[in-house]
């Protein structure tokens, strides 16, 4: 027998399910996304993961050869800034559109997000899903 708790319930569990699969998505998103920024002189590029970490460096030319070890490693440090800066704003767009009302996605909340978000679920599920009869 079907009651309107019930059958609420069950809606919220559906729609709580199709939220996690979005996230999730996003999360796998992220994950094999890159950005590639190469400097305004285009002597050096860095790539970096959805994450922000350095994965690639690639020098063009020999032009870099003549600069001083601080202009090169400062322009090394511009070029990589600016491409965790991209990568981080990429990711904050992906996570926008899933992330509930009210709620700021940041780089530190994605390593613990799925998660939280399988335990919450499982949490509502054991709590509302009668075992054995009413509670």
């Amino acid at each position: 027998m079907s009651t309107p708790l019930h059958n609420e319930l069950a809606a919220a569990l559906v729609e709580l399910r199709e939220q996690q699969t979005r996230i999730t998505e996003a999360v796998a998103k992220v994950a094999e996304a890159s950005t590639t920024v190469a400097a305004d002189d285009r002597m050096v590029e860095a790539t970096v993961d959805g994450q922000g970490k350095l994965v690639g460096l690639k020098f063009h030319g020999r032009r870099w050869r003549d600069l001083a070890p601080g202009e090169l490693a400062a322009r090394l440090v511009d070029v990589v800034a600016k491409a965790q800066d991209q990568a981080a704003a990429a990711t904050a767009s992906v996570f926008a559109g899933v992330m509930p009302n009210g709620m700021s996605f940041t780089k530190d909340s994605a390593d613990d997000l799925i998660s939280e978000l399988d335990a919450m679920f499982d949490t509502a599920v054991a709590n509302g899903t009668p075992q054995g009869g009413p509670r």
